[in-house]
């Protein structure tokens, strides 16, 4: 279903949630599969004292705000606010000196919310007209995005998971309801009917589609949880994840192809420290990036300059099954931003993606003069597990090198 038929469907929802007759339900006029499946305003427990509008034109597949983890004064996004329902339910527990956006394409709907907000008497909230896929909000805006089975209706998945991400402060929240599908469904043809009959016309991600999304996206600490069986491989699920916290006026994000620059330049000043490696020269982004695994690459910016002031980066130790869990890691951080708590934010961000993405082993080789390195290792939970004795020549000197790895008890 394209973007545009998808407004206009929900846009009819809106209109007859507006008509405020007894028995006007856009959900069961539309499909009676809602309330089988706990859909639209059934799976809500806390709806006292919401206009009636917002609970007729609730057609989510789950709660979002009772596991977003809202606190008072956050500010909030609900992504597709649809009749407000979520946003209205966030705008309690955030209080009044938090706010919370809602966001939606249909003119309709965001008519209906603005309505049953009024009706609440809620002054905290703010309804935006816009696409999941371009979020109309500066970066680094919100503090949780949350959403109720609508990013499933997205024909462009990936930008929708990127926007979220980009808007989203440092040590922000992803918490949404969605339509996700088992990674082994062997009938696609049920699978696609079935997905119909739940309204989720542009088709789910697998849960291992969504977390590598995820990964991409920057986010890290993901947990994909069914909620509800609809059949032939098809749930109801709650999906949290968070963006890697870190120092006021820095950001952790994935690398790019056009930091290629300042994380060489970051490179080679920790090459010219003497301490960091055996190269003396920074690689040229080929042979940098050749290196490299395309995943579980990062970078720490200064949000005001957006220079990049820190790296990691992993590599697979071998082609081999076996190993598959198994990478080495760099990690740089520009010498002028040194005792900020950068690496260590940025390591342990490194950790938690890694877990994300099924690895189990990380380790590297660090010189026993790096005693700052080994500190900084030695915190993120990292042993040494022996000594590499003279194993190459630096500047003319034999070094020695300490091996160190982290075995995570999560994979």
């Amino acid at each position: 279903m394209a973007h545009e038929e998808i407004v206009d469907r929900y846009s009819r929802f809106a209109r007859t949630a507006m008509t405020g007759r007894p028995g006007d339900d856009p959900a069961s006029a539309d499909d009676s599969s809602f309330e089988e499946g706990c859909f639209g305003a059934a799976g809500y427990d806390d709806t006292a004292a919401l206009p009636d509008g917002a609970l007729r034109a609730s057609l989510g597949c789950g709660n979002p705000v009772a596991v977003a983890d809202l606190h008072e004064g956050d500010v909030v996004l609900d992504l597709g606010s649809g009749g407000g329902i979520d946003v209205l339910l966030s705008a309690r527990r955030v209080g009044p000196t938090g706010k919370v956006y809602g966001l939606d394409a249909s003119p309709d709907m965001l008519s209906l919310a603005r309505d049953n907000a009024a009706q609440a008497g809620v002054t905290n909230t703010e309804f935006l007209h816009g696409t999941i896929e371009h979020v109309p909000l500066p970066g680094r805006t919100v503090d949780v995005v949350i959403s109720n089975c609508v990013i499933n209706l997205s024909d462009d998945k990936a930008a929708t998971l990127t926007e979220a991400f980009r808007v989203l402060r440092p040590g922000g929240r992803f918490g949404v309801s969605d339509v996700v599908t088992e990674d082994s469904v062997p009938d696609q043809d049920l699978r696609r009917r079935t997905e119909t009959r739940i309204g989720c016309t542009a088709g789910s991600l697998t849960v291992g589609e969504y977390r590598t999304l995820l990964l991409d996206a920057g986010f890290t600490g993901i947990t994909i949880t069914p909620t509800a069986d609809h059949g032939d491989g098809v749930h109801s699920a709650i999906v949290k994840a968070g963006k890697p916290p870190v120092a006021p006026g820095f950001e952790i994000r994935p690398m790019r192809a056009e930091d290629a620059g300042q994380v060489l330049s970051v490179y080679q000043l920790g090459l010219d420290t003497g301490h960091a490696s055996f190269e003396t020269t920074a690689p040229s982004w080929e042979t940098f990036s050749s290196a490299r695994l395309g995943n579980l690459r990062y970078v720490v910016t200064d949000t005001r300059t957006d220079q990049v002031v820190a790296w990691v980066a992993a590599s697979r130790v071998s082609a081999r099954p076996v190993y598959a869990g198994v990478v080495e890691h760099s990690i740089y951080v520009h010498p002028g931003y040194g005792s900020r708590g950068l690496g260590r934010a940025l390591l342990n961000a490194f950790v938690t993606a890694s877990e994300d993405a099924g690895v189990w082993t990380i380790q590297s080789g660090v010189f026993p003069e790096n005693t700052a390195s080994l500190a900084l290792h030695r915190a993120a939970g990292f042993r040494v597990i022996g000594t590499r004795e003279r194993v190459g020549r630096h500047h003319g000197v034999w070094r020695d090198v300490l091996m160190i790895e982290r075995r995570s008890p999560a994979v």
